[in-house]
């Protein structure tokens, strides 16, 4: 039995958009588990995806690139990404891949 390294689940869905926590590891191997379903809530008519990320413990290059294939992917669908609660050693990542040119945090 395998244990799951990632969860995905909807936290809020109004008006202003839709509100996911992703919650455990981000790697190569997770990013494909979770990248079909955001990539489906990105095109789903929502103008804002905000992404939860306080529950991440690990996130490596390909979950960051996840995230900017999803940005690029919302923008096309005429959604917009939002990042928030960012764990500090995620940002660092992001930062040093300089994926923050791309990606939006949310500001609390």
């Amino acid at each position: 039995m395998t244990t799951a390294l990632i969860d995905l689940k909807t936290v809020a869905r109004d008006d202003r958009g839709l509100h996911v926590a992703l919650a455990g590891e981000l790697d190569f191997h997770t990013a494909g588990q979770v990248g079909p379903r955001l990539r489906e809530l990105a095109g789903s008519g929502h103008r804002c995806l905000v992404l939860d990320l306080c529950g991440l413990s690990f996130c490596d290059s390909a979950g960051i690139d996840l995230l900017t294939r999803l940005d690029r992917h919302c923008r096309a669908a005429g959604t917009r990404l939002l990042l928030c609660d960012v764990p500090p050693l995620v940002v660092k990542s992001i930062r040093v891949l300089a994926a923050d040119r791309e990606l939006t945090f949310a500001v609390s």
